[in-house]
């Protein structure tokens, strides 16, 4: 059983469904979801379990939420014969671990701020099985930390022969003009929130167009960013930049660009890095909690100084920014002038860039479907022998 609160726009979303779509060839895989409303992701030929049971208002309704899904669950469980739950997410973990009958509880942190809850931890390693993280830097802390019976650190999967296909497609035509420009491009995906830090990205552009005033930035991803638009007028690059919205095929449009760039106070694997070295484009990242350094860098152990720029082995790290969110288009950090640093020296270096196209491209075969499969399926079989 795999349990979800939704299948709509999201990194474990996008998870979950691609990890039901994996193991339905070898198991009987019945995926459960709290709520399908503006389900985008597919999970065709997948027993699908709607529970209706989605979001609601103030603490009581919460309460009785959990309580109902909680029952609905646990007779599942039941009725299913279920051997393994494997859940994705605070609330699904919850309920996951308030219906274990004889099952072994996979509990999934998807995120850095999942750790920082205490309380929460305390009680998923408590109760979990096997505790999963999506990455390396995560799960050690979960081990000295809370002490969980088991772990371990599984990274996103990525479908980099399909992100390629769609790659190739046409982009939509209300976007023609602004790619008929000339200059380069840098572009993020992440929907409008604080925690992707964009006015750090966008006043780092500023600063680079100083040296490259044709540069120019794409942000794909959900969100009105009506006080993103106001500081880029303010910055006087407005016509610079394009917000494009959710989109079915976002690759299409990374593609047209020339260099990724991540500008997040933490993550916790960021798909989007995979996804944008799967299309060849050379990445430049904040060196934050928790993903870039893992996947930027052999071993990411030596990437721990946060301040400073890092030419790593796939990909370049900058120092964490600190502070605040400021959307003073007069004041600039010395975090952010090293970011645009960091993209001029990219940019205007033909040998570093051809290096980072390449190493890109090498690096994101290494988080392929199979590599996860692989990974996820021993530990399946390593846990359900152990529990009879």
């Amino acid at each position: 059983m795999l349990l979800v609160p939704l299948l709509d726009q999201g990194g474990l979303e996008r998870v979950c469904a691609a990890t039901a779509q994996l193991l339905k060839k070898k198991y009987d895989v019945r995926l459960v979801v709290f709520n399908t409303a503006g389900m985008i992701y597919d999970v065709s030929g997948v027993s699908l379990i709607d529970l209706n049971l989605g979001a609601v208002p103030g603490k009581i309704g919460k309460l009785c939420n959990v309580f109902k899904r909680v029952t609905r669950v646990r007779k599942l469980k039941k009725e299913l014969g279920t051997q393994l739950s494997y859940s994705f997410g605070p609330t699904a973990n919850l309920v996951n671990i308030l219906t274990k009958k004889n099952d072994v509880i996979w509990t999934g942190i998807r995120g850095f701020g999942a750790v920082q809850d205490k309380a929460a931890m305390k009680r998923i390693c408590r109760l979990s099985d096997r505790v999963i993280s999506c990455t390396k830097v995560m799960e050690e802390q979960i081990q000295r930390q809370f002490r969980p019976k088991k772990s371990a650190a599984v990274y996103n999967p990525c479908d980099i022969a399909q992100i390629r296909a769609l790659a190739d497609e046409e982009i939509p035509k209300e976007f023609e003009n602004f790619f008929a420009k000339s200059g380069k491009i840098v572009v993020s995906m992440g929907r409008e929130h604080d925690v992707k830090g964009f006015w750090h990205l966008i006043k780092a552009v500023s600063l680079a167009k100083k040296s490259l005033p044709n540069l120019r930035l794409m942000i794909i991803g959900a969100g009105e960013y009506t006080e993103y638009k106001t500081l880029a007028e303010e910055l006087g690059m407005r016509a610079d930049v394009l917000f494009t919205g959710v989109q079915k095929n976002p690759f299409a449009l990374l593609k047209k660009a020339d260099v990724y760039a991540l500008t997040s106070e933490s993550e916790g694997f960021p798909n989007a890095l995979i996804e944008a070295m799967a299309v060849g484009l050379p990445c430049i990242s904040v060196n934050c909690l928790t993903g870039p350094a893992e996947i930027l860098h052999a071993d990411y152990a030596q990437c721990s100084d946060e301040d400073q720029t890092i030419h790593a082995d796939y990909g370049i790290l900058t120092g964490i920014f600190r502070g605040d969110k400021d959307m003073d288009a007069t004041h600039f950090t010395k975090e952010e002038e090293r970011f645009a640093d960091a993209l001029k020296s990219l940019l205007s270096n033909e040998a570093l860039y051809r290096h980072y196209c390449e190493a890109a491209k090498k690096r994101a075969e290494m988080f392929g479907m199979e590599e996860y499969l692989d990974h996820i399926r021993e530990l399946i079989e390593t846990d359900i022998k152990e529990n009879g």
